[in-house]
């Protein structure tokens, strides 16, 4: 089920970038050999960006694909990772968590205004609402990251890193 719902959000952000890029194609053609822009294309650019961008998040964090900084990489004590992995996945959920709750105000502040964009008309709440929920299915990966992790680090002190070879933190793409 899992996969299937991954696979789902992936094609749907494939198509979704894939309009973007058709887009700005022909917004691009249409103001330098027209001199005739692709109305509201500045309105679409940003409304499928929002939509990519919290789309993926879940995803992303369930993968742990996210961006980290390993700034105290020197230590390779056993005891020291699993704290990071915690304060990792708590900073996650908390800020996710607090996100969709801000999100989800905006929202519904969005949509008593019936706020939408200026050239188009298109609504704004729907979109707002939408990253709300994605941030809080993001919020509940993590979640589902700190009861994998304490399922995980339950059997013996050898059990864990002997599983696969890989942690959690060393799973992550680090720059």
């Amino acid at each position: 089920m899992l996969k299937a719902v991954e696979i789902a959000i992936s094609l749907i952000a494939a198509v979704l970038l894939f309009l973007l890029m058709m887009m700005t194609f022909v917004d691009v053609i249409g103001r330098n050999f027209f001199n005739r822009p692709l109305n509201g294309a500045a309105e679409m650019t940003e409304l499928i960006l929002a939509a990519v961008v919290f789309l993926m998040l879940p995803f992303i964090a369930i993968r742990q694909k996210h961006i980290v900084v390993d700034l105290l990489d020197i230590i390779h004590n056993r005891v020291f990772k699993a704290i990071q992995t915690l304060l990792m996945i708590a900073v996650g959920t908390f800020f996710f968590g607090m996100m969709a709750l801000r999100l989800w105000h905006l929202a519904d502040s969005t949509a008593r205004y019936n706020d939408a964009t200026p050239t188009m008309q298109i609504p704004i709440a729907p979109l707002v609402y939408g990253m709300s929920i994605l941030s809080a299915i993001t919020a509940a990966c993590f979640l589902a990251l700190l009861l994998n992790f304490f399922r995980d680090t339950r059997g013996t002190p050898g059990d864990a890193d002997a599983s696969d070879g890989k942690s959690m933190v060393t799973e992550n793409s680090n720059v």
